[in-house]
């Protein structure tokens, strides 16, 4: 399946980021990994800014596709655990974000508060609140390059959080 140049640059640029840092995450990288001109680039993303608030889209729309509304919380620990066994760190754009201008976090911090008024309606919204805050803790601490738990162990815990959110 041909994906379309807007998809292969968020994912090039991702790549860039994830493999090479952020001082190798320029226009002109970006447009020549994707195989397009920095003025094809420059068409769909004005802006390094623009670029990485899409990246962040693109990752939040790709996660909430995952989920399903029927077991929220069970959806949502599977899918932060599956992010961590990605091929490429699909949170790249988070980290450029954190680095560069911490405004472009603004859809992520929108999502997570329709998230949170998902999780007060719960039984037990503290509970679930706190399962959620484990799975970030993961997730950001692979983002970072600090894990250092096992498969096994990781499993353990993705076990032991689905376990918890049955009774939230």
């Amino acid at each position: 399946m041909d994906i379309s140049v807007k998809e292969r640059i968020l994912c090039e640029a991702n790549k860039v980021i994830a493999n090479k840092g952020l001082n190798c995450f320029t226009l002109e990288e970006v447009a020549r990994k994707a195989g397009v001109s920095k003025g094809g680039l420059l068409y769909h993303y004005p802006s390094k800014d623009k670029l990485i608030k899409a990246l962040i889209e693109y990752h939040m729309e790709q996660f909430e596709c995952q989920i399903t509304s029927a077991d929220w919380l069970t959806s949502f620990i599977k899918e932060q655990f599956n992010q961590n066994t990605a091929d490429t760190n699909t949170m790249a754009g988070f980290l450029a974000a954190i680095a560069m201008d911490h405004e472009l976090l603004e859809p992520v911090r929108e999502k997570r508060k329709e998230w949170f008024q998902n999780i007060s309606n719960m039984e037990d919204p503290i509970m679930a609140m706190i399962i959620c805050f484990a799975c970030y803790g993961i997730a950001f601490s692979n983002l970072f390059g600090l894990e250092a738990l096992s498969d096994d162990d990781m499993k353990k815990i993705e076990d032991r959080l689905i376990n918890l959110s049955e009774k939230c």
